[in-house]
C-alpha cells in the first residue's frame, strides 16, 4: 500500500544500485549530488545498505558489542577547539570550570549555570564545550556524575542549528552508556536531538543500532521490572506506570517515527533484526501496550519501508496470531494486514499464508494458533473477494505447491516443473483457466527461479571452460599462432551452448547470466516465454505487466519478436519513466538484456536506445542530478565496446546531446569516452589477432554513417559547431581532438576527412571571431582532381573498361583493403582515359568510390551557426585583451603546422587531395591566419620547393590523374599566398614569381593557373614581376601556340600593357619579344588555317571540317564571317585572333615615342604574310594597325577639335573639297582670299583636324596684275578667289604616280550622308559595365537595387574605377544613361584609355525613392539587366548566387567580397574604413554555358588599393568576349576601326576604280594627313561650293584594334555630327 500523501514521510527506494556505473557517469558529466554522500563510516539514509556496519551478529538474546568510545572521550586539543559564539561573558570562565582537573562539585555547579545560559542564549559551537565535559559520561563514571553529564548534554542538544559534527557527537555520547539505569534520560536526549525521529541527519549510521540494541535491552528491563512490580504489589494494579514499561512505549514511538520519516536508515539486515525483535516482543510480552505498539510498528514498516520477502511469512504468522488471540487488537491488526495485502507484496502475502498451510509455519511452537490465525485471515480475504483492493485467494494450490517443491536446488526436479508448466501453457483449455487467475506471481516465480538456476549452471560451465583455455594458453605462451574462431573454448560443447555465446572470446572474462543469448527453439524456457507472449494479448493489464517484468528479467532468453513486444509495452505504459517506482532497474535490465546482446538484430537494439533516450529526456527535467547521471550512463557506457556502426551512431548521437548540455567541467569526461572508443578502434584495426565475434558487430561497408571512426569524428564535429558559439573551454578541447584525428594515420580515412571538413571550414570575421562556414568553397578547384560530377564519369563505365582490358574484375573481398593501402579516389577522370589509362604498363589498381566529391554527402553533419563566436577567436592581442578561461585564442598556428605536415608526408591520397583542394580557400580568409606568419612562411617555402623540384606526391594509378593535376592545386595554394607578401622578404617574393614562371610551360595544365597567378603578382608584387618580366615573356613566347594557354597569355599581355610601370625599363629587344608572341601565334593560326583549307579542298567540298577538342581554336579565319550557328568553342578563335592584334596595339602605344618609328617597318613586315597563291597579304586588322602606328608614332596627343570659326569674313569665301586618299578621307575647307584652311583627315583609327594658314606675301611691285578671270574682277572684294582647296591638297600630295590617284568625292547628298555615317562610327570601343552593391544580409534583387549607399570600402572602390563625370549634356556614349535630365542620376564614373572607354552603371548613384520602389526598381533593372558584365560588391557576408539578377543579357558577374565578414558597423569602425589595406576575394561567375576563361574564374585575393584596377581589366576582357558570345548565332563582329576602314573602302568602290589588288603595297608616310597606299594624281577642278559654316566639331577619339564589334549607335563614343 502506498503511503498517504505528505511532505515528510518518504517511501524508501530499497533497490540495489551499481555504484561503479553511477560513479563513472557522475564523473563523466561532472554533476554533484544534491547532498553529499556520507563516507562508509558514517552512512546516511541515502547510502547503500552495505556502506555501514550492520547488526547481523546480534540476536534477540545476544549481548550487544561495546561501541568504542575512545574517540568520544579523547581530550580535545585546546588550540583546535572552536570558540563559543552567542554566550555572555561569564560563559568562558564557566567553561574553564568544566575541565576534568576541577573538583566534581565545581563542575556540577558550572553545569547548572551553563544549562541556564544555554536555555537563555542561542549559543553556537558548543562541540568544544561538550568536548571538555564529555568525560562525565564515561562508562566508568558513577550514576551521579553521569546525571550531571546527561543534564548538560540535554541542554546542548536542545540548541538550534547544531552542526552535523555536533549532532553526531551528541548522539554517540547519549548512546555509549548502554547499561545505564537512566535510559529514559538517554532516550529523551536522542528524541530531542532527532526531533522525535524526524531528523536523523548526521546520525544515520547510529540510529538503527541504537534502536535495535535499546529494544532488546529495554524489553528485558521492562519484563524484569514488571515481574518485580507484580511480585511486590500482587495482583493490584500499579498506581503509577512502571518507568521501564514507559521507556518501552517511548522507544516504540521513536522507532515508528524513524521508520516513518527516515526509512532508509535501516538496511535490509537491520530491518530483519527490527522485525525479528519486534516479533519476539509480541511472542514474549505480557503488556498489551507492547502488542499495540508492535502492531503500529509493523504497519509503519509496511507503509513506509517494506517487509522483506523472507520475513513476510513470519510477520504474517505473528499478526495472524495477534488477530486471532487478542480481541481488543483485532481491528488494529486487521488494518495492518489490510495495508500489507494492499501493498505490492499483497499477493505474496496470500501466498505466504498458503505456504504456511502447505508447508507448516516457520515457528514450530504454537502451531495451532498460527494455523487458526492464518485461516481466519484467509477467510476474511475470501469474503472480500478482491474488493477494497485486497487480493483474491487462488482457487488452486498447484502453483504454490510447485514452488514449494523447488525450494531446494535440484536440476531434475526443476526440469520436471518447467516441462509441466510448458505443457500447461501449450494447452488452450488450461491457459483459459490460468487466464482467470488474478495472481500469477507463483507461476512467474517458478519460471524465473528455474531459468536463473539454469543460467547459473551454464555460467559455471562457461567459467570452467574459460579457465581451462587460460591454462592451455599459459602453457603454450611461446606459440606465436593466434587462436581462430574454431578454437573457441566452447566449441567442444553442445550446439545450444555454442550458439548462445556468439560474442564470447576465448580470453575474455566469463559472461554474466544476462550477457548470454540462449533462445534456441529447443529450450523449454524459451518456449514457455514465447507461449506467454502469445497469451499476453488476452491478459489483464496486471497479468501482462507481471509477465513483461518476467520477460525483462529473462530478456536474454526472449525471441526477437517477444523482446520487441516487451520494449513496446514498457514504453507505452511508461514503465521506463519515473512514474514507475522501479523504472531505473527496468532500464538497466533493458540495457543488459537487449542492448548489450550483440547477437540481437540492429533494429531491436536501436529501438531500445531510442526508448531509453525518451526516458532520459523525461528524467532530465524531473529527477535529481545523480539519477539523471545513472540514467545517462546506461547508454554512454556502451559506446566503447560497440562495434555495429548504426548502433554506435545512435549511442554517439545521444552522447553528443548529453555533452552539449553538460557543464564545462564535466564535458571532458564525455569527450574522453568518445576518444577512448576512437582509440580502441585504432588498436583493433591494427591488431593482427582475429577476434571471434558476431557478424552484426562489424561495421558494414554500405552504411550511411561510414566507419566507426567516422561516427566518432562526426560527433566531435557536431560538438564543435555547437560549442564554438557557446563555450571556449569545450571548443579548446574539441579543437585539439579534431586535430589529433586529422593528423593520425591510424584512423580510418573517412573519419579523418570528417575532421578535416570541419577544420578546413574554420573562418574568422574582421574582428577575428571564429565561425564555421557552411560551404568549403573548394568545388571549382576540386574539378582539377576530378572530384565533381561534371569531371567524373560513371564508375560502371570505368569498370567496363577495366573488365574489357584485363578480362576479369578484382576480388571483391580485397576492395576495402585496397582503400586502406592506396586511399580512395575519384571514380574516373574527364576524358583522360585515352591518354592516361594506357600510360602504365602494369595493371592499374581497381578504382574505389571516392570519400569526398562535389556534389556529395553533406559536408558537415550539422548546419553550423551563421553567427561568429564571441568567445573563440583566431587572433587575440593579449596586451589589449588578456586571455581568460572564457575566451579562447584557437591557435591556428597548430592547424597550419598540421596542414603543412599533411602536404609533406600524408600517405593517404584522400587526405592529401582534400588538403590540396581546400587549403587555398581557407587561406583566403586572412583574419583567420593573421598570427601565423612563421607558418605562412614555412608553407610558402614548402610549396615552392615542391613545385620547383617536383617532389610532391603522385596520384595513385587508378585515379588516372597525373602529377600536373597535383601541381595545379599546389599553384592554387601558392596563388592565395601572394596576398601575404607583406610577411615575406623581397627574395621570397621573387621566389614566388619564379615558382609561377616555372609552372608556365613545365606542365601543360599548370600554365593557365600560373599565368593567372602572375596576373595577380603584377598588382601585388610588381617589383618581383618586373625583375622577371623578360623571362616571363620569353617563356610565354615558347608556348603561345598551345591552344590551352594562348588565350590566357594574350589576355595577360593585353592587361600587362596597361601597367607601364612594370616594363618601363624594357629595351627594344624585349618589346620585340612581346610583339613576337603575337606574330608567332598569328603565323601558327594562319598555317593551321591553310592546312584546314587544304583538307577541305581534298574532300571536294562535300562537308566542312568540324574540329573537336582544342583544335577548334583554328577552325576558320577570323576575317571570315559565317552564317552558321557558332558554339562557345567556335567563338574562341575569333577572340584569340583579335587578342593577338590587341597585344600589338597596346604594346606599340607603350613604346616611348622616340622608339615607335623604329618599330613600324619591322611590325609592318611581320603583319604581312604570303598566302597559298604566293601573294603578299595584309589582313584588314593588320591594315588598321599600320594606320594606328602611323597616327601615334610621332605624338602622344590624340585629341584635336574642329574650329568652326577658323576663317574670318575678311579671309574670303570658304570652299570645301573631299578626296579619298588611299584608305583615308580628306576634307579641306579653304577661305579663298587668304587660304586659311581647316583640314579634316578621317582615317580608320581616328579623325584629326588641322588648321593651316598660308604665309602669303604681297606681289612684287613689278609683277603684272591679273586682268582675266574672277580674281581680276573681284580683286578688291571679299569674293576674290585666290586659293582653292586643291591648292592646299597639293601641299600633302605630289601627283607623280598615276596607279592609285586620289578620288574626288562629289558634293551631293549621298556623299554627305556617307561622311555623316562615317563620323557616327566611334573611334574608341565603348562598353558599359554594371556596378551593384549588396548590403549586409541581403539576398533579394529588390532589396539590393534599393541601396543608395554602400560601405566606405565600396565608395573607395567605385571612385578608383574611373573619373566622376556629369551625365547631363555628356557628349560621349553613356551606355543608355540619360543625358538630358537626371532620371539616371547626376553623375557616374567613366574610364578610358586611347582604345577603350568604360561607362559604369552604378545602381547606388541612380535615383532611389524608397516610397516608390515600383518605379525605382525597374529603372535600375533596365540598365543592369542589359549589361553583359556586372561588378557585384558583396558585403552581405553570404555566398553570392548568380541568379540573384535574372536577365537574358547578364553573362559575367565579377563578384567582390571581403576576405573576412564584417558588419556595416564593424566596417565603419575599422582602422582602415575605406578598405585600402584590406584584402578582397574576386571571382568571376558566368552564366551556365558561358566559357570560364577569366583569370579570376578561380577566386583571387587582392588588396583594396589594387582592387579597382584588377576588376577593370577583367571587365574589359569580359565585355569584349561577351559581345562575341552574344553574336555567336551568325552576326558579324568587327571593331570600330575596321568598320571605319570598310566605310572608306565602300566609298572607293563607289566613286573610284577600287583597289589594285587584294593587298596593295603600302607606302609609309610621316605626313600628318597622309593616307595609306600609293597616291595618284587626280584630274579636274572642282566647282566652288557654297559657303558652309557648321557647328563645333567633336573631340578626337581613339579606337582599339583588339575590340571588334559594333552595337549600332551604342558603339559611338562621340555624339558627333558630320561637317560635310
Amino acid at each position: 500500500m502506498s503511503p498517504s500523501p505528505g511532505p515528510l514521510p518518504r517511501t524508501p527506494d530499497r533497490r540495489s544500485s551499481s555504484s561503479a556505473l553511477f560513479g563513472a557517469f557522475r564523473t563523466l558529466t561532472g554533476g554533484r549530488l544534491k547532498s553529499a554522500t556520507p563516507p562508509p563510516s558514517a552512512s546516511s539514509a541515502t547510502a547503500t545498505p552495505t556502506s555501514r556496519p550492520s547488526l547481523a551478529a546480534h540476536r534477540p538474546h545476544s549481548v550487544a558489542t561495546e561501541t568504542p568510545v575512545k574517540h568520544i572521550l579523547e581530550p580535545v586539543d585546546e588550540r583546535r577547539t572552536r570558540q563559543l559564539l552567542g554566550g555572555p561573558p561569564e560563559l568562558d570562565p564557566l567553561v574553564e570550570q568544566l575541565r576534568s582537573s576541577r573538583p566534581f562539585q565545581e563542575r556540577a555547579a558550572a553545569v547548572e549555570k551553563i544549562c541556564a545560559i544555554l536555555e537563555e542564549y542561542p549559543v553556537r559551537n558548543v562541540h568544544g564545550l561538550w568536548s571538555i565535559a564529555s568525560d562525565l559520561l564515561a562508562p566508568d563514571q558513577c550514576d551521579e556524575v553521569a546525571g550531571v553529564g546527561y543534564m548538560l548534554l540535554k541542554s546542548c542538544v536542545a540548541l538550534p542549528d547544531l552542526t552535523p559534527v555536533e549532532r553526531k557527537a551528541f548522539f554517540d555520547a547519549a548512546s555509549q552508556r548502554r547499561d545505564d539505569p537512566s535510559f529514559n534520560l538517554r532516550l529523551q536526549i536522542v528524541t530531542i536531538l532527532t526531533e522525535e525521529g524526524r531528523n536523523v541527519a548526521a546520525c544515520e549510521s547510529s540510529t538503527a543500532h541504537f534502536i535495535l540494541v535499546s529494544l532488546e535491552t529495554c524489553f528485558k528491563e521492562s519484563g524484569e521490572a514488571y515481574k518485580a512490580a507484580s511480585a511486590t504489589r500482587g495482583k493490584k494494579k500499579a498506581e503509577r506506570p512502571i518507568q521501564e514499561v514507559e521507556n518501552m512505549n517511548q522507544l516504540f514511538q521513536f522507532a515508528i517515527s524513524v521508520c516513518k520519516f527516515n526509512a532508509k536508515t535501516f538496511d535490509d539486515k537491520d530491518l530483519d533484526l527490527l522485525l525479528e525483535r519486534t516479533m519476539v516482543v509480541c511472542q514474549e510480552t505480557c503488556q498489551r501496550c507492547d502488542i499495540e505498539n508492535a502492531v503500529k510498528l509493523f504497519d509503519t514498516i509496511i507503509t513506509y519501508v517494506h517487509i522483506p520477502p523472507h520475513m513476510l511469512q513470519s510477520c504474517l504468522e505473528v499478526l495472524c496470531s495477534i488477530h486471532r488471540q487478542i480481541k481488543a487488537a483485532q481491528e488494529q491488526t486487521w488494518n495492518t494486514l489490510t495495508n500489507l495485502f494492499k501493498s505490492h507484496v499483497g499477493q505474496a502475502a496470500v501466498s505466504a499464508l498458503l505456504h504456511t498451510l502447505l508447508d507448516g509455519p516457520t515457528r514450530k511452537h504454537r502451531q495451532g494458533s498460527l494455523y487458526r490465525g492464518t485461516i481466519q485471515v484467509l477467510e476474511q480475504l475470501l469474503l472480500e473477494d478482491g474488493r477494497n483492493g485486497l487480493p483474491k485467494v487462488p482457487v488452486s494450490l498447484l502453483f504454490p505447491a510447485l514452488r514449494s517443491s523447488i525450494q531446494d536446488v535440484d536440476k531434475v526436479q526443476e526440469r520436471f516443473v518447467v516441462d509441466l508448466i510448458a505443457a500447461i501453457l501449450e494447452e488452450e483449455r488450461l491457459t483459459e483457466i490460468l487466464l482467470e487467475e488474478a495472481d500469477w506471481s507463483n507461476l512467474i516465480d517458478i519460471i524465473r527461479t528455474c531459468a536463473e538456476r539454469d543460467d547459473d549452471r551454464y555460467v559455471a560451465k562457461a567459467t570452467t571452460a574459460a579457465e581451462k583455455v587460460l591454462t592451455e594458453k599459459a602453457a603454450s605462451a611461446t606459440d606465436t599462432s593466434s587462436l581462430t574462431a574454431s578454437q573457441s573454448p566452447l566449441s567442444t560443447h553442445d550446439d545450444a551452448d555454442t550458439d548462445a555465446i556468439l560474442n564470447s572470446e576465448p580470453s575474455s572474462v566469463p559472461p554474466s547470466r544476462t550477457a548470454m543469448a540462449r533462445r534456441y527453439s529447443e529450450d523449454e524456457i524459451t518456449r514457455i516465454l514465447i507461449n506467454l507472449d502469445s497469451m499476453s494479448s488476452n491478459m489483464e493489464f496486471v497479468q501482462k505487466a507481471a509477465i513483461m517484468e518476467l520477460f525483462m528479467r529473462l530478456a536474454h532468453r526472449l525471441s526477437d519478436s517477444t523482446a520487441e513486444n516487451m520494449i513496446q509495452f514498457y514504453a507505452a505504459e511508461r514503465y521506463l519513466h519515473p512514474s514507475n517506482e522501479h523504472w531505473l532497474e527496468a532500464c538497466r535490465s533493458l540495457v543488459a538484456g537487449i542492448l548489450k546482446d550483440y547477437s540481437r538484430p540492429r533494429s531491436l537494439r536501436v529501438l531500445s536506445i531510442r526508448k531509453l533516450r525518451e526516458t532520459y529526456n523525461t528524467v532530465e527535467g524531473l529527477c535529481a542530478s545523480d539519477t539523471v547521471l545513472q540514467c545517462g550512463a546506461l547508454l554512454i557506457n556502451n559506446i566503447e565496446p560497440e562495434e555495429d556502426v548504426e548502433v554506435l551512431y545512435e549511442l554517439v548521437d545521444f552522447a553528443v546531446d548529453v555533452a552539449d548540455r553538460a557543464s564545462d567541467a564535466s564535458f571532458p569526461d564525455t569527450a574522453e569516452i568518445l576518444k577512448r572508443r576512437l582509440e580502441r578502434q585504432t588498436v583493433s584495426s591494427h591488431s593482427s589477432t582475429s577476434v571471434f565475434s558476431s557478424p552484426s558487430r562489424h561495421a558494414k561497408a554500405d552504411t550511411s554513417h561510414g566507419s566507426a571512426c567516422n561516427v566518432i569524428a562526426a560527433a566531435f564535429v557536431r560538438l564543435f559547431t555547437r560549442s564554438v558559439v557557446t563555450s571556449a573551454r569545450k571548443t579548446r578541447l574539441l579543437y585539439d581532438i579534431l586535430r589529433y584525428i586529422a593528423a593520425n594515420d591510424r584512423f580510418e580515412s573517412d573519419g579523418r576527412l570528417t575532421a578535416l571538413k570541419l577544420l578546413f571550414r574554420m573562418r574568422a570575421d574582421s574582428n577575428h571571431s571564429l565561425f564555421v562556414s557552411a560551404s568549403s568553397e573548394g568545388e571549382s578547384i576540386a574539378a582539377v582532381l576530378c572530384r565533381t560530377a561534371e569531371t567524373a564519369v560513371n564508375s560502371d563505365r570505368h569498370e567496363d573498361i577495366k573488365t574489357g582490358e584485363y578480362g576479369r574484375q578484382e576480388d571483391p573481398s580485397s576492395w576495402r583493403d585496397q582503400r586502406k593501402v592506396s586511399g580512395s579516389s575519384p571514380r574516373s577522370s574527364l576524358n583522360r582515359h585515352t591518354s592516361r589509362h594506357g600510360a602504365g604498363t602494369g595493371r592499374v589498381a581497381r578504382p574505389v568510390p571516392p570519400l569526398w566529391t562535389y556534389p556529395g554527402p553533406k559536408g558537415l553533419p550539422e548546419e553550423p551557426s551563421p553567427q561568429p563566436s564571441r568567445m573563440v577567436f583566431s587572433h587575440i592581442d593579449v596586451k589589449e585583451y588578456p586571455l581568460s578561461e572564457d575566451v579562447l585564442d584557437v591557435e591556428v598556428t597548430l592547424w597550419l603546422e598540421l596542414v603543412i605536415s599533411l602536404l609533406q608526408k600524408s600517405p593517404d591520397w584522400e587526405i592529401y587531395s582534400y588538403a590540396l583542394v581546400h587549403l587555398g580557400p581557407q587561406l583566403s580568409n586572412q583574419s583567420l591566419v593573421r598570427s601565423c606568419v612563421p607558418q605562412l612562411q614555412m608553407l610558402r617555402n614548402v610549396v615552392c620547393e615542391h613545385v620547383r623540384s617536383s617532389n610532391f606526391r603522385e596520384p595513385p594509378s587508378h585515379t588516372l590523374l597525373k602529377k600536373a593535376d597535383v601541381a595545379v592545386c599546389l599553384y592554387h595554394i601558392l596563388t592565395v599566398l601572394i596576398s601575404y607578401h607583406d610577411y615575406f622578404e623581397k627574395s621570397e617574393e621573387d621566389e614566388l614569381v619564379k615558382a609561377f614562371l616555372h609552372g608556365v610551360g613545365y606542365w601543360d595544365r599548370t600554365s593557365k593557373w600560373c599565368i593567372h597567378a602572375l596576373y595577380v603578382c603584377c598588382f601585388e608584387v610588381p617589383l618581383s614581376v618586373s625583375k622577371s618580366l623578360d623571362n616571363i615573356i620569353q617563356k610565354m613566347s615558347q608556348i603561345i601556340t598551345k591552344p590551352s594557354t594562348a588565350i590566357h597569355i594574350l589576355e595577360f599581355l593585353t592587361s600587362l600593357a596597361r601597367m607601364p610601370e612594370l616594363y618601363k625599363n624594357f629595351r627594344e629587344d624585349e618589346f620585340k619579344m612581346v610583339f613576337g608572341v603575337s606574330f608567332r601565334y598569328l603565323q601558327h593560326i594562319r598555317d593551321h588555317r591553310d592546312r584546314v583549307a587544304a583538307a577541305v579542298t581534298t574532300q571536294n567540298g562535300q562537308r566542312s571540317l568540324r574540329h573537336s577538342g582544342t583544335s577548334r581554336d583554328f577552325a576558320a579565319s577570323p576575317d571570315q564571317s559565317s552564317g552558321k550557328t557558332a558554339s562557345a568553342a567556335d567563338d574562341l578563335p575569333q577572340y584569340l585572333y583579335s587578342l593577338a592584334y590587341h597585344v600589338i596595339t597596346f604594346w606599340f602605344m607603350g613604346l616611348k615615342m622616340e622608339d615607335r618609328p623604329k618599330q613600324i617597318p619591322w611590325i609592318t613586315k611581320n603583319l604581312q604574310y604570303t598566302d597559298s597563291t604566293g601573294r603578299q597579304v595584309l589582313e584588314e586588322q593588320g591594315q588598321v594597325i599600320v594606320d594606328m602606328m602611323n597616327m601615334v608614332a610621332y605624338s602622344d596627343r590624340d585629341e584635336t577639335t574642329r574650329d568652326p570659326n577658323f576663317a574670318r569674313p575678311a579671309d574670303g569665301e570658304v570652299w570645301k573639297k573631299r578626296w579619298i586618299l588611299g584608305h583615308s578621307l580628306m576634307t579641306i575647307e579653304t577661305a579663298a582670299r587668304t587660304g586659311v584652311s581647316l583640314i579634316t583627315s578621317r582615317r580608320p583609327c581616328g579623325t584629326r583636324y588641322l588648321y593651316q594658314r598660308p604665309l602669303l606675301a604681297p606681289d612684287p611691285s613689278h609683277q603684272v596684275p591679273l586682268v582675266v578671270g574672277s580674281s581680276s574682277e573681284a580683286f578688291d572684294t571679299s569674293a576674290n578667289v585666290e586659293i582653292l582647296p586643291e591648292y592646299i591638297f597639293q601641299t600633302y600630295y605630289a601627283p607623280l604616280i598615276l596607279s592609285d590617284p586620289p578620288i574626288i568625292l562629289p558634293d551631293d547628298d549621298m556623299s554627305r550622308r556617307a561622311i555623316a555615317s562615317f563620323d557616327r562610327i566611334s573611334t574608341v570601343d565603348s562598353y558599359k559595365v554594371g556596378v551593384v552593391y549588396i548590403g549586409e544580409g541581403q539576398t533579394h534583387e529588390m532589396d539590393i537595387l534599393m541601396n543608395d549607399i554602400g560601405s566606405g570600402a565600396y565608395s573607395f572602390f567605385i571612385s578608383d574605377l574611373g573619373t566622376l563625370v556629369r551625365l547631363k549634356g555628356a557628349k560621349f556614349n553613356t551606355g543608355g544613361l540619360d543625358t538630358r535630365g537626371d532620371t539616371d542620376g547626376q553623375f557616374t564614373y567613366c574610364w578610358r584609355d586611347r582604345c577603350v572607354e568604360l561607362v559604369f552603371h552604378i545602381t547606388t548613384m541612380m535615383p532611389t525613392d524608397r516610397a516608390d520602389a515600383e518605379m525605382t526598381y525597374p529603372n535600375k533593372k533596365r540598365h543592369i539587366g542589359n549589361d553583359f558584365v556586372t561588378i557585384v560588391f558583396n558585403d552581405s557576408g553570404l555566398p553570392y548566387n548568380f541568379d540573384t539578377f535574372p536577365s537574358a543579357f547578364n553573362y559575367v558577374h565579377i563578384v567582390i567580397a571581403p576576405e573576412s565578414r564584417a558588419s556595416f558597423v564593424d566596417a565603419r569602425r575599422a582602422a582602415d574604413p575605406d578598405g585600402r589595406r584590406r584584402y578582397y576575394k574576386v571571382q568571376v561567375l558566368s552564366r551556365p554555358g558561358f566559357p570560364d576563361i577569366s583569370p579570376a574564374a578561380e577566386t583571387k585575393i587582392l588588396c583594396g588599393v589594387h582592387l579597382a584596377g584588377y576588376c577593370r581589366l577583367i571587365a574589359i576582357n569580359a565585355s569584349v568576349f561577351s559581345q562575341v558570345w552574344s553574336a555567336r548565332d551568325g552576326a558579324e563582329t568587327s571593331s570600330s576601326w575596321r568598320n571605319r576602314l570598310r566605310q572608306i573602302k565602300r566609298l572607293r568602290e563607289r566613286y573610284g576604280a577600287g583597289d589594285a589588288g587584294a593587298a596593295p603595297p603600302i607606302t609609309l608616310t610621316a605626313s600628318p594627313g597622309g593616307g595609306g597606299g600609293h597616291v595618284h594624281q587626280g584630274g579636274g577642278a572642282a566647282s566652288p561650293p557654297a559657303r558652309e559654316n557648321h557647328g563645333a566639331g567633336a573631340a578626337f577619339n581613339r579606337a582599339s584594334i583588339a575590340t571588334f564589334m559594333s552595337e549600332g549607335t551604342s558603339r559611338s563614343s562621340v555624339a558627333s555630327n558630320s561637317h560635310d
